[in-house]
């Protein structure tokens, strides 16, 4: 019986390398993004803005004959990278849906339509959840609160379920662009972060994908629910 595997944020980045790297497994992917650049027999996609609540609650997950199924709740925003009093209310409050609110419902939206089945919920979280960078108001919060959700629903000890927040590091991607085209002087870190690329310390999003592969097919080695990706080690 083929694996299932369901996606957000699989219209570039982590959540789209992870997809392909399923699909080479022979995983049937469901794909839920704004864009999508995948075509496989084995991908299903469904075009859906994960920051409008109205779409996400009566996104239906499909039925599926499987053993057991994956969550990867991936899709996020780094948001506007400037002091909260700049920001405006709709941003920073699509910023909350996408990045928490979305994840949540989509939790128990999946705990729900597999409930006899055995599940693993992946919750892509951030390093960002534990450290309080200045101009990322909305991104170290959300994130943050999507650890302590990770952690609350392991706690509630849900029969056939298994959730980890896993923190990728820093990866080359478009969210890693889009802060190094950050105002310097709105974001005091910008110098930090544009050295990571001009110094090559950015993580492939090759490499993250084969580390998500790994801590989904050896989950029991792992005794806590927030990972951090570089504890992972493929040798």
């Amino acid at each position: 019986m083929q694996k299932v595997a369901l996606i957000t944020g699989t219209g570039s980045g982590i959540g789209k390398a992870f997809a392909e790297l399923l699909l080479s497994k022979n995983y049937i992917v469901y794909g839920y993004s704004r864009t999508n650049y995948i075509q496989h027999a084995n991908f299903i996609f469904t075009a859906i803005d994960l920051s409008n609540l109205e779409s996400v609650k009566e996104l239906q997950f499909p039925k599926c004959k499987s053993e057991d199924i994956l969550l990867v709740n991936n899709a996020a925003t780094i948001g506007e990278a400037m002091p909260l009093h700049l920001k405006k209310d709709a941003t920073i409050i699509n910023d909350y849906n996408l990045n928490i609110i979305a994840p949540t419902l989509l939790c128990s939206k999946f705990m729900n339509s597999y409930a006899d089945t055995q599940k693993l919920i992946i919750n892509i979280g951030s390093g960002a959840a534990n450290n309080a960078i200045a101009s990322w108001n909305t991104y170290c919060p959300t994130k943050s609160a999507l650890d302590m959700l990770t952690r609350v629903i392991a706690a509630e000890k849900h029969e056939k379920l298994n959730i980890y927040s896993v923190h990728p590091g820093v990866v080359d991607t478009n969210m890693q662009e889009k802060i190094r085209a950050s105002d310097a002087k709105l974001f005091p870190l910008l110098d930090k972060f544009t050295a990571y690329h001009n110094n090559n310390e950015l993580e492939t999003t090759t490499i993250t994908a084969q580390k998500l592969l790994y801590i989904i097919q050896n989950f029991s080695e792992f005794t806590k629910n927030i990972l951090s990706i570089r504890d992972v080690n493929l040798n």
